[in-house]
C-alpha cells in the first residue's frame, strides 16, 4: 500500500493506524515520485491512497496517467474538500473510492477493506447519485453491479462504507437476523462456502443461497464480501453465542 499526501504532520498518524491494520508494508510519502510510480507499475494489486485539498484538474490528469500505467492499481481520494463533480471526475480517471479527510480512522479501515475486495466505496459526506436498485447477484452471491452515474461507467457498485445498514444501528441489524441467517453470517466470516455452509447445516446449497439474500437484503449490502466485513466489525461475541449458538439445530 502507498500512501502521498502533502501534510507530513498526518504521516506518523497514518502510519500508526496501519501498523495495526491488514495494510502493509505502507509507504508513505509527501507526493508521488519516479520511484513509487515504478513501484505502481510494477505491482500486481497495490492500494494508492492520495491525499488532496481539493480534486483537481491538475490531479485528475495525474491518476488517469497512473493508473493507464498500472492496471493494478486501485486508487483512493482521501479529499479536504469536494463538490459532485470533482467525485464523478475521480471515478472516470480510474479511482476506486472517494473519501472525506474527516472520515474517522475506523471507516477509513473499512473502506479500504472494501476496495482491497474489489469494491468501490464513497463516504457519506460524499454525495453521489446512486442507481434505484442494485443488479441481482449470481448463484455465487456475489454481486457485479454496473453502475451509470452521470454518464459514467464502472465495474463496481459504490458502496457508502458508513451507511450500508440503512440508518439502523448495528445492534438492531443483528437482531433483525433469524438464528440460522446469523449462524450462516458467522461462517462466512470464516471464509465457509456455500457448499460447506450446507454440510455444515444440513441444508441444501439452494436453501443456503434463499438466506443469503435474506442476509444481503437486511444489511443492504451487495455481496458476500461486504456480509462478512461487516459481521466481523459489528457482531459481538454475545450475539454469536446467545443467538447462533442454537441454530446449528435448526432445520
Amino acid at each position: 500500500m502507498i500512501v502521498t499526501h502533502p501534510s507530513t504532520l498526518l504521516h506518523d498518524g497514518l502510519r500508526r493506524l496501519f501498523a495495526k491494520s491488514q495494510f502493509g508494508p505502507v509507504v508513505i510519502a509527501p507526493a508521488l515520485n519516479e520511484e513509487l510510480e515504478n513501484q505502481m507499475g510494477l505491482s500486481e494489486s497495490c492500494i494508492w491512497l492520495m491525499g488532496v485539498s481539493r480534486f483537481d484538474a491538475t490531479t485528475q490528469d495525474l491518476l488517469h496517467r497512473v493508473t493507464t500505467a498500472a492496471p493494478g492499481l486501485k486508487p483512493v481520494i482521501l479529499s479536504a474538500c469536494h463538490a459532485p463533480g470533482d467525485i464523478v471526475a475521480a471515478l472516470r480517471a480510474g479511482a476506486c473510492g472517494f473519501l472525506c479527510q474527516d472520515i474517522s480512522a475506523e471507516q477509513l479501515l473499512k473502506s479500504l477493506e472494501l476496495i482491497a475486495c474489489g469494491q468501490a466505496v464513497l463516504h457519506r459526506d460524499c454525495h453521489l447519485r446512486q442507481p434505484a436498485s442494485p443488479s441481482p447477484a449470481n448463484d455465487a452471491g456475489e454481486e457485479h453491479g454496473i453502475c451509470q452515474t452521470e454518464g459514467v461507467a464502472s465495474d463496481r457498485q459504490p458502496i457508502d462504507v458508513a451507511e450500508t445498514s440503512g440508518g439502523s444501528s448495528a445492534s438492531e441489524v443483528t437482531h433483525s437476523l433469524s438464528r440460522r441467517e446469523l449462524l450462516i453470517l458467522r461462517m462466512l466470516t470464516e471464509g465457509a462456502s456455500n457448499k460447506v455452509i450446507a454440510l455444515k447445516m444440513v441444508i441444501t446449497e439452494s436453501t443456503v443461497k434463499v438466506h443469503m439474500k435474506a442476509i444481503l437484503r437486511k444489511l443492504r449490502l451487495q455481496n458476500r464480501t461486504q456480509a462478512a466485513i461487516w459481521a466481523r466489525n459489528h457482531v459481538n461475541e454475545s450475539d454469536w453465542t446467545n443467538r447462533a449458538g442454537a441454530a446449528g439445530s435448526a432445520h
